[in-house]
């Protein structure tokens, strides 16, 4: 196959002559339009818009965002707690609890995954049954419990989570009751194998079960195929539809859900109303593609940007709703806890009367709508659109009637693929949202090093991550918190979702690796950003500049990258971008490179994203112009340290200066949103091209150009100067 550089299409004239001046080729460096132009530059007048925010009377009023005496306040979630309170129950009482009922079900394996009926990542104390049952925290994981003595009620308990929890949960879980198994290690069973395994040979029963309710479709499928046509059903797949047995342990410990109100998303922050949303929804479902007479809403985050409301208390860090939504042809259908709309603002119920077709009937009556649900007796052949199967739960399948027919139900999220693009007033409000957040972080990055480095405090990482909420919360329209915070040092850098708590934490050594992971929710929008600083020289070894330096690559591949549009694997391809400067030096890193983030909505918004599963033959046409993501590489040394780099994105369309596809489009790139300077001190120049360094300079000094008048304005002189420090050139 001939081997040739793409540079001369790609490039501009002037980006031409710099890249032949370095011999550089698109083959190494995917971009280069970001060099000379300012893609930083957010919004001329932002400035003045906060800027009017702190007048009060025409003068100037001073907030000390970082005063060093401010008291620091608990974290909300130290308050309402996200996690779930120590149970009168030991972990060997639940393990025996649960397998009476499974002896009383004749159930010889029970399936326990960590979603709910939403197939959420993010779940609410009431759903957090996994957590429940094995005492590990995280969000991703499954549990399988089985019964091998129905008279001694002993078996096994293993939990199966991904890379970013391993250390979590080798931490959390009691290894007298509970095995980890540890996703993508080939010396690992995937959780479904060993279910199956411990089934077959289970002389109590061989039956598998679990709740359908929040169990998805994929895995319930899976379970029904291989049971005949690799296992020649020597095992059974049975859900148990009435009950979920963990409830049956949990009894009256079981937290209740919230009942605190919705409220209105107005124009200004979400840029369309409902009933235009409804219309677009009917048009698809009308399409050649669906011919559908309805569409089924399960997502929280699809119900509430469809809604155009939001709820502050129902699942921590998202601000959704526990409900359910049924479009159809002529009506629409919210289902939900009356009390949340009865108890909304005045506004809030007005808003909802303007819908048209509008029937709100109460949470509990979704699924005996769904198993009536018909299409229309002259066209059998119209269809009913599910969510995708992974979205889907087994028991919302198993509802629709037979009369419509299995062959009349099609799957696809058409609300999430739609709202990944965001309109124009969501994307503006994203700017504001991550101008906000990146001043918080530059307020923030200020007043830790000062501490550290001058004044030598003892300084928890608690304490560190209090601040930085602290900072946030007198910002405007400020929400809350979109994720836990993850305020490491040391060898906790290395613990992928590590988050220190009041109680177990550990003091900031300046002399360590020091990761910040935190984001926020605005009025405007959500944020997601990571910075890995040192702060001093002391313990600064040119193996972590290394280190560092080589994410920062990878960082940086997928930010200057340039790509065509209406491709399908074009996550995956970003994604080894990302990961090639680590690779070259044999290191990879154990999570996914990037992910969608909601317009006020889901911190993890499918489903766009950069990951090793991002793209393929069959996916949908994902990276379009309006989309946000984040960029966040990493590398982690087990016991020792961790580094990561996380900022968001915007998907753009490059002017005619980078040159055309194939086909005469235009390119695809991104817009650079964050606006926080790397760690300049972790930074080895000489393992960064030309044009990387070049790019580094023109994004510190956009930074510097947009922040450095403010703080003075501010009155913070310790941040202005650690600012200008920050982000002088190489």
């Amino acid at each position: 196959m001939a081997n040739y550089s793409e540079k001369e299409p790609l490039l501009g004239d002037r980006n031409r002559q710099l890249a032949a001046d370095n011999e550089i080729s698109t083959n190494n460096c995917p971009s280069f339009s970001s060099l000379l132009s300012k893609p930083f530059q957010c919004l001329p007048q932002l400035t003045k818009q906060l800027r009017e925010t702190y007048v009060e009377d025409d003068n100037e009023a001073i907030i000390n965002y970082s005063d060093d005496d401010d008291p620091l306040p608990e974290l909300p979630y130290t308050i309402t707690p996200i996690t779930l309170a120590p149970s009168s129950l030991s972990q060997k009482d639940k393990l025996t609890e649960l397998r009476k009922y499974m002896k009383q079900y004749n159930i010889g394996v029970y399936l326990i995954p960590s979603e709910d009926e939403h197939q959420s990542e993010y779940t609410a104390l009431a759903d957090k049954r996994r957590e429940y049952i094995t005492g590990f925290t995280g969000s991703a994981g499954i549990a399988v419990v089985t019964l091998d003595d129905p008279v001694a009620l002993t078996g096994e308990a293993a939990l199966s989570t991904d890379g970013r929890y391993f250390l979590q949960a080798e931490k959390q879980l009691d290894k007298r009751y509970w095995k980890l198994l540890k996703q993508g290690l080939a010396t690992n069973p995937t959780w479904n194998k060993f279910a199956i395994e411990k089934a077959i040979k289970n002389k109590f029963s061989k039956v598998i079960s679990c709740d359908p309710r929040v169990l998805s479709l994929t895995i319930g499928d899976y379970f029904k195929r291989v049971r005949l046509l690799n296992y020649q059903s020597r095992f059974e797949f049975s859900p148990l539809f009435e009950v979920n047995l963990v409830d049956l342990v949990w009894k009256k410990e079981k937290p209740t859900r919230s009942l605190d109100p919705v409220y209105h998303l107005v124009l200004q922050f979400s840029g369309e109303d409902t009933n235009s949303k409804v219309s677009k929804i009917r048009e698809t479902l009308r399409s050649e593609k669906f011919q559908s007479t309805h569409l089924v809403v399960t997502a929280l985050d699809d119900v509430a940007w469809l809604f155009n409301l939001r709820s502050d208390n129902d699942v921590p860090f998202t601000p959704v709703f526990f409900a359910y939504a049924i479009v159809s042809l002529k009506d629409i259908t919210l289902y939900i806890n009356k009390t949340k709309i009865d108890n909304s603002p005045v506004e809030t119920r007005q808003y909802l009367k303007s819908i048209k077709g509008l029937q709100i009937k109460d949470y509990d009556e979704f699924y005996e709508d769904v198993s009536k649900l018909k299409t229309t007796i002259d066209n059998p052949d119209l269809a009913i659109v599910l969510p995708n199967k992974e979205s889907t739960t087994f028991a919302l399948f198993d509802s629709i009637p037979q009369s419509v027919g299995k062959q009349n139900i099609k799957h696809e999220s058409i609300i999430a693929n739609t709202k990944i693009f965001k309109n124009k007033t969501e994307l503006f409000n994203a700017k504001i949202a991550q101008y906000k957040d990146s001043l918080a972080f530059i307020l923030f990055a200020s007043w830790l090093d000062h501490q550290l480095v001058n004044k030598k405090a003892r300084l928890s990482e608690y304490d560190a991550a209090c601040k930085i909420y602290s900072i946030r919360e007198k910002l405007p329209n400020f929400k809350g918190l979109s994720y836990e915070t993850i305020s490491s040092t040391g060898a906790n850098a290395a613990i992928i979702h590590y988050a220190p708590t009041k109680e177990e934490n550990a003091i900031i050594d300046a002399k360590k690796i020091y990761l910040i992971d935190s984001g926020a929710h605005y009025l405007e929008g959500t944020t997601d950003i990571t910075r890995t600083y040192k702060f001093g020289f002391e313990g600064l070894t040119d193996r972590y500049k290394k280190f560092y330096t080589l994410v920062l690559k990878g960082h940086l591949s997928v930010a200057m990258a340039k790509f065509p549009p209406h491709s399908t694997g074009t996550g995956t391809i970003l994604d080894a971008y990302a990961r090639q400067p680590l690779w070259n030096e044999g290191f990879d890193f154990n999570h996914g490179t990037g992910h969608g983030v909601g317009a006020f909505g889901n911190v993890h918004e499918g489903p766009l994203s950069i990951s090793t599963t991002a793209g393929g033959p069959t996916s949908l046409d994902l990276y379009r112009k309006g989309g946000i993501l984040t960029d966040e590489p990493g590398f982690y040394i087990d016991g020792e340290v961790g580094f990561r780099i996380e900022s968001e994105l915007e998907i753009i369309e490059c002017d005619d200066v980078v040159g055309k596809t194939r086909n005469g489009e235009n390119f695809l790139g991104f817009g650079y949103l964050t606006k926080v300077p790397f760690c300049r001190k972790l930074i080895e120049t000489s393992l960064l091209s030309p044009v990387e360094i070049n790019w580094i300079n023109e994004y510190h000094k956009s930074v510097r150009e947009d922040f450095a008048d403010k703080l003075l304005e501010m009155g913070d002189k310790r941040a202005y100067l650690w600012l200008v420090k920050e982000t002088q050139p190489f």
